[in-house]
């Protein structure tokens, strides 16, 4: 068999598409093909290689690529085409390597692509902000995982908090398998035998197989846990409860509601409370060195040139990260995605107070209308209206207003708050003012007449009205008094002289005999109406209660005058209605002036 010569064997080059010797083919390419030949140390470092190097070598490779490619052939001039392909792809993967800008290359390194957020996600606890009772010098949970004595556990907190970054740490400070799992995917599921449940099964024996196998625990964090129905939660037990997992679920509803109560009792509940204002500061700040590329060269592998800063910002006011610090309510995701926006949006200059209202267009609120903020706010309002401070009523006033408003642009249902306020006028105003219910039934009305915007102003009245008048809860107390009774007592029959007899049965057994109507008297009839064995019960207070209602009144007259003599000087002529007032400014430090002008409290 002939051996054929390594320095015989052409190649195509797969840039300029010219018959090279396969041993010089690297020399062309690294030369941008303009070397067709080898220079002479490449000369000599081949003429001193012996023929049986060369035999052996043509042999394997010969053999080789014909496994490779049975299509490959010796044709005229000994040119192989080979791997054609192959080297196109490496020939521009170089050139783009020696194309790319320095800033691309910097891009790369930092995942231009991924959010902020992502990128500024802490790694350790020592990076991570907030939560000091947890995880603080003192925190329970730091204690827990310094110890690797981690338990199954559920976190609780809002939107932007560090749930799923807390998880993550964890998982790295205990060196256990990871895995993670949103019950987003999973919570539209109707039965534990979809394929969702079975995911979760495999995820359980991998768990109990590496655990047998190297002693390594798994930790199975699933966010938004309160989207996995009542059966997908029931299948975590017995793996819960055995140890072979262990389950870091993280909500943002009231696991009292939205989780079993046995899965519940084998976890641990740790609450993380919404980050405060010092805080979100604190993490802005840290994006804005990320943003600015202020890292160590070696870790970013390039700086940035003042060409590449052109088209970002170049910093960002105090006021407006204060602002947005604020605006972000505690949310630390909504702050770094905002900031974001603003920092590619705002070209060569200092971003503004004004460009951060331009990017959140309005607050962001936590609130969700079928979770727990939503039952927390209508609370406070009743409790608002209800309130009896005469000395500053005109803060009950503000407070209802302001809880009002934060319903409302949260996106509450109007005909929701309606329907309370309904209830409102009967349980705490009850008989002390009557034409109260008349106001909410007309308010409900108008908001079903014609819906928001434009009903906030009749839910705003209704609400300032309910807060002002007198308040009885006579009605109130009575028939809760009677429902005790009814469901705890003796059920006694109806007096005979009381019931109705249309048949001439029912009058020969008795019925309505003794009965007297009282149209046919004058004055007041002796008549007992309630049965012997309870004649001496009471459900409904006397009138002494009534006199709260003279005591409120000359109460707010008494207030109004305190509020007259110390605030109205200070009170601003504009008016501001509650949605700007709600949307643009520290909840902390609202005033009165921005919600009730001089005619509210002047009478």
């Amino acid at each position: 068999m002939a051996i054929i010569s390594p320095n015989t064997i052409k190649v195509i080059c797969p840039v300029c598409n010219k018959p090279i010797q396969e041993t010089w083919i690297n020399q062309h390419l690294d030369s941008n093909c303009e070397t067709l030949a080898p220079n002479a140390s490449f000369k000599k470092e081949a003429s001193g290689k012996s023929k049986n190097e060369d035999a052996g070598f043509n042999f394997f490779t010969l053999k080789t690529l014909k496994r490779k490619n049975a299509s490959e052939s010796l044709g005229e001039g000994n040119i192989i085409e080979i791997n054609e392909k192959s080297n196109k792809k490496n020939s521009e993967s170089k050139n783009v390597l020696v194309t790319k800008s320095p800033k691309r290359l910097k891009q790369d390194k930092l995942g231009a692509l991924t959010p902020l957020a992502a990128r500024v996600r802490p790694t350790t606890l020592d990076d991570f902000i907030g939560q000091e009772q947890l995880i603080g010098p003192q925190g329970i949970l730091r204690t827990l995982m310094e110890q690797d004595k981690i338990p199954s556990m559920i976190l609780w907190a809002p939107c932007g908090c560090g749930k799923t970054t807390l998880a993550r740490i964890i998982a790295k400070m205990t060196k256990s398998i990871f895995k993670e799992y949103s019950g987003v995917a999973s919570g539209e599921m109707l039965n534990h035998k979809t394929d969702g449940a079975a995911d979760m099964k495999k995820a359980f024996e991998e768990a109990k197989n590496e655990q047998r196998l190297t002693g390594r625990r798994t930790i199975l964090f699933l966010d938004e846990i309160h989207r996995f129905n009542k059966a997908q939660q029931d299948l975590f037990l017995p793996y819960v409860e055995s140890g072979t997992v262990t389950l870091i679920g993280a909500t943002t509803e009231n696991p009292s509601f939205k989780i079993n109560s046995a899965l519940l009792s084998r976890c641990k509940m740790f609450t993380l409370n919404k980050l405060s204002t010092e805080e979100v500061i604190t993490i802005l700040k840290r994006a804005i060195n990320d943003l600015r590329g202020n890292k160590d060269e070696n870790e970013t592998g390039v700086q940035e040139t003042e060409d590449m800063k052109k088209d970002e910002a170049e910093g960002v006011s105090d006021e407006a990260l204060e602002f947005l610090a604020v605006m972000s309510d505690g949310d630390a995701r909504t702050a770094l995605n905002a900031l974001e926006m603003a920092w590619h949006g705002c070209r060569g200059r200092e971003i503004t107070k004004e460009d951060i209202k331009n990017v959140l267009q309005k607050s962001h609120l936590q609130y969700d209308k079928d979770g727990e903020e939503h039952y927390n706010i209508i609370s406070a309002l009743h409790k608002s209206m209800r309130g009896r401070l005469f000395n500053c009523r005109y803060w009950l006033l503000l407070a209802s207003l302001y809880w009002l408003g934060r319903m409302l642009i949260g996106g509450e249902d109007p005909l929701y708050i309606a329907r309370r306020l309904v209830r409102f006028a009967s349980e705490d105003v009850g008989l002390a003012d009557n034409t109260a219910l008349n106001l909410a039934v007309a308010t409900y009305q108008a908001c079903a007449f014609i819906g928001m915007p434009e009903c906030e102003v009749n839910l705003a009245h209704c609400v300032v009205y309910l807060a002002e008048t007198a308040k009885s809860v006579r009605v109130y107390r009575a028939y809760n008094r009677v429902k005790h009774a009814v469901n705890t007592e003796y059920a006694y029959p109806v007096p005979l002289h009381l019931r109705n007899a249309p048949t001439s049965l029912m009058k020969d057994l008795g019925y309505s005999k003794g009965y007297k109507y009282n149209p046919n008297y004058e004055g007041e009839v002796d008549q007992d109406y309630f049965p012997s064995e309870m004649k001496t019960r009471v459900f409904l207070n006397d009138d002494a209660s009534t006199k709260g209602k003279q005591t409120s009144a000359s109460g707010m007259q008494e207030g109004r005058a305190l509020v007259n003599e110390s605030r109205i000087s200070k009170i601003s002529q504009t008016n501001k209605t509650i949605s700007e007032s709600i949307a643009w400014k520290n909840p902390f430090e609202l005033r009165q002036e921005e919600f009730i002008d001089i005619d509210m409290i002047d009478d």
